[in-house]
Parts: C-alpha cells; sequence; structure tokens
C-alpha cells in the first residue's frame, strides 16, 4: 500500500509540472504574438512589453518549479546527473534510495516492536490475549518520517514537494490514528482483567461502553487533525454540521433513541453483563451492551439483538438479580400414613433443609398443608442461594433425592393418583411399624425423624461440607 501511495504522488506531482509548464508557453506565445502585431505602431513599446510578460513568464514558471533547498549539493554533482525527465537523474536516484530507507525503518521498528511486545506479555500474562503486532501502526509512522526527512534534502520542485508533503502528513495521521486505536485495546484488555476481580457487575458494562466511546473520540480528533493538514476550513466544517444536525437528527431518530436507551441501561442499571433476563418474549443472559443495541444469549444458543430504545418501554425481568431461588412443591403421603410418620418426615424435611449447605436456613416452610383427593399433601416451601443455575439445579436434585430417601427410612409412601380396593383383614401390626409407640410424644418423633435425616445427610454428603459451584471439564 506504501508503494502505491508513492507511484501517486509522483503521477501527481508530474500532472501538475506539466501543467505548469505548458500554461507558462501558452502564456508567452500569447505575448509573442500580441508585441508581432503592435510592432508597426510602436517597436519600442513593444519590446519593452515583450520583456517585461517573458520576465513574468519566466517568474510564474520559476516559482513553480524552483527547488526547496539550496543547491550546493547539486553543483558537485556530475552534469549527466543534473539532467532527467520532469526530476533530475539525481534526484531520481535520491527518491529511490529514500524509499528504500523508509521501507528499512518501517520494518526495523516494527520488529523491534514484535520482540519487546514479546517479551512484555510473558511478563504480564494479563494480555495474553493480545496480538504481538498490536503496535504495527508505529512502524509507518516512523517510515512516513524518514521519507519526510529524506525528501526534504532533495531540492525537489515546490509543487512536487507540496504535494509529496501533503501526502506523507496524510499517512502520519492515519497511522497515528491507527496506533491511538490499538492502544485503546490495550487499554480495553487492561481494564476488563480488572474489572474481572471485582465484585460488582457495573464495571463489566462501563468498560466496554467506555473504550467505544474512546474510539469514537479518536475517529473524530484523526478527522479535525487530517482535514487541518489538508488546509480545510474546520471552523466552516463544523459549522456546516450544526447547520444539518436537525436533518440529521429527524433522520436519525431511532438511533438517538438507541443511544439514550444505552444511557439509561447504564445509569438504572436494570441488569448486569452475565443476568438471565426475560425482556418481552426474549429469555436468556446478557452478553454484550453496546451504544445502539444489547445482545442476549437464548438458552438455545441463538443471539437475540434488542434496540436500546426498547429496553425503556419493556418490562424487564432479572432473573439473575434473585438473593434466593424458590422451590414450592406438594409431597402427597398416601392416607394410610399414620400421623406419628407425618409428623417425623415433615421433620426430618426440616432437618435437611438445615443441614444442606445453599439452602435459605432462615425462612422456609414444611408442614401437613392439605387433604387431597388422593393423598395428605405436606407443603415444603424453601430457598436456595446459589450463584448460578447450574448449581442451584444440582443442590434441588440433592434435597429431593435425600427427602426419597428420609420416606424410605422412615417407611412413608407416596400417593398418586390411583383408586384401591382394600380387602382389610386383622393381621396384627406390621413389622415396620413397630419401632413406632401409639403414646409417642411429639418430642420424641422429632427426634427420631431428626436423627435419620442425619444419618442420611452424614452418609450422602457429610456433615459441615460445603460443595463448590459447578464447574464443567475443558
Amino acid at each position: 500500500m506504501k508503494y502505491v501511495i508513492v507511484i501517486c504522488l509522483f503521477l501527481m506531482s508530474f500532472i501538475g509540472i506539466n501543467t505548469s509548464v505548458y500554461a507558462g508557453t501558452n502564456n508567452a506565445e500569447v505575448t509573442q504574438l500580441l508585441v508581432n502585431s503592435d510592432v508597426d505602431n510602436n517597436k519600442q513599446e513593444a519590446s519593452v512589453t515583450a520583456d517585461e510578460t517573458s520576465t513574468k513568464d519566466e517568474s510564474s514558471l520559476t516559482l513553480l518549479i524552483e527547488p526547496i533547498a539550496d543547491y550546493d549539493l547539486r553543483s558537485r554533482l556530475p552534469l549527466i546527473l543534473r539532467e532527467g525527465f520532469l526530476l533530475e537523474y539525481w534526484q531520481w536516484i535520491g527518491v529511490f534510495f529514500v524509499i528504500i530507507l523508509g521501507s528499512i525503518a518501517d520494518k526495523t521498528v516494527a520488529w523491534l516492536l514484535k520482540i519487546n511486545m514479546l517479551r512484555w506479555l510473558k511478563k504480564h500474562p494479563v494480555f495474553h490475549n493480545l496480538d504481538t503486532t498490536t503496535l504495527r501502526p508505529l512502524g509507518l509512522m516512523a517510515m512516513a518520517l524518514v521519507w519526510w526527512a529524506g525528501l526534504s534534502l532533495l531540492a525537489l520542485p515546490v509543487l512536487a514537494w507540496s504535494i509529496i508533503s501533503i501526502a506523507v502528513k496524510l499517512l502520519v495521521s492515519l497511522s497515528g490514528i491507527w496506533s491511538a486505536f490499538r492502544l485503546v485495546d490495550i487499554l480495553n484488555v487492561f481494564l476488563m482483567e480488572k474489572v474481572s476481580k471485582t465484585v460488582t457487575k457495573f464495571d463489566d458494562l462501563l468498560v466496554p461502553m467506555l473504550t467505544k466511546s474512546l474510539k469514537v473520540f479518536v475517529i473524530v480528533i484523526g478527522i479535525i487533525f487530517v482535514a487541518d493538514n489538508l488546509n480545510v476550513d474546520v471552523t466552516s466544517l463544523l459549522a456546516g454540521l450544526g447547520l444539518g444536525g436537525l436533518a440529521f437528527a429527524l433522520a436519525a431518530k431511532d438511533l438517538i433513541g438507541n443511544f439514550f436507551g444505552s444511557l439509561t441501561v447504564l445509569l438504572d442499571r436494570p441488569f448486569h453483563i452475565g443476568d438471565w433476563v426475560v425482556i418481552g418474549d426474549v429469555e436468556g443472559s446478557v452478553e454484550e451492551v453496546g451504544f445502539r443495541s444489547t445482545r442476549i444469549r437464548t438458552f438455545y444458543n441463538s443471539l437475540v439483538t434488542l434496540p436500546n430504545a426498547l429496553l425503556t418501554t419493556t418490562k424487564i425481568d432479572n432473573m439473575g438479580a434473585r438473593r434466593y431461588r424458590r422451590m414450592r412443591t406438594m409431597l402427597s403421603l398416601t392416607y394410610s400414613t399414620a400421623p406419628e410418620k407425618i409428623d417425623a418426615f415433615c421433620e426430618g424435611v426440616r432437618t435437611l433443609i438445615q443441614l444442606h449447605p445453599y439452602m435459605r436456613k432462615d425462612y422456609y416452610h414444611v408442614y401437613f398443608n392439605e387433604y387431597g383427593a388422593a393423598s395428605l399433601d405436606i407443603l415444603v416451601y424453601v430457598f436456595w442461594e446459589t450463584p448460578d443455575w447450574n448449581t442451584e439445579l444440582r443442590e434441588r436434585h440433592r434435597f429431593l433425592v435425600d427427602i426419597l430417601r428420609l420416606a424410605k427410612q422412615l417407611d412413608v409412601e407416596f400417593a398418586y393418583p390411583t383408586q384401591t380396593i382394600y380387602l382389610k383383614k386383622d393381621h396384627g401390626q406390621p413389622e415396620s411399624e413397630e419401632q413406632f409407640n401409639p403414646a409417642m410424644t411429639q418430642d420424641e418423633a422429632f427426634l427420631m425423624g431428626k436423627q435419620q435425616a442425619e444419618v442420611i445427610v452424614n452418609k450422602t454428603l457429610g456433615e459441615g461440607i460445603k460443595p463448590g459451584p459447578v464447574i464443567f471439564p475443558k
């Protein structure tokens, strides 16, 4: 790309110089015709006029091709090198070597930056996601500066030098903008690593929007800088943008609505990155919040993009903001279950709640709640304090299986909608009920259920053990 720029520069200089030469030649020819037409009237006056016109044309042509430096170097060169086409031969040779030196500077600076970047990444593993060519634009800037310094020594014509200087300034500006973009990427990685260690999730939402704002700022400043180097009246340009701002606002009202929606999300904080949310008919985890839209990863692993303007008028149900996750269920026991067994069973379930590490200990209900059509219904109303849905499912599974084990130990049967015909005969008390005394006190029933629950938990989980969150294998 840089070599194409150089070729374009010299083509432009060729066109500009030729145009100037032709213009000077045409002016001289016109002047000569005017002089010849007035020879018969006043030869002295015509001669003076021709001399003045010729002097003006030569001055104009000299202004266009006058070198910008002195000719001390040129005077020491052989005569053959002072000839040439468009530029003198020694200038062409100088331009060639300047281009070579600029390319060498580009490759050298890029190589040095890559080596130092590798060393820096080894000392700072936090930035392992960065590419070793992140600072590559600085090499282009070094190349442009070498071109600028080298070409200024070649005593190029004014027109050619003005074109080349504009192109070099443009290359320096573009490489500077590109370098600023890469520095913003480095800042983004640094800040994301810092916020990943914090407890709050607000900074996870703020950092991406901050880096995007910085990139927009870099683009705006870069455009103004390039326009100023190209001698564009920036004040008039900004005034024109101001006059067209109203029309742009009317045409881009949705864009502006999305922008203010993003500000609402940032200030009001209805959710954070990673939260499980329900917005309208969309349900999933928040993956990214931008200036225009919010991206949600559904449980089908699809990615839904919602305009931020929609978030200001739609109900947002943040499931991830729950401190506790509730479960309400009915445990249906058969009508043949003895009252003492119901007391023992309910107390055993309460003990399971106290022993399970993730369950809320200060608020729960386990009671015989109602008589169903075919069962005695026990209400179980409990909460889990888990960091994510995966851990909740695991702990729910553990709790329900422990209830099933407790029912087996206490010989409690669960009911289901059936019709059973019993032919009852008095064959004495079953052996499984011998441990229960009809005259047993409530405290004795509680103690028996508690002992059985402790035995179950000690065998399945272990008292005082709290398993960690779910970790998927890599």
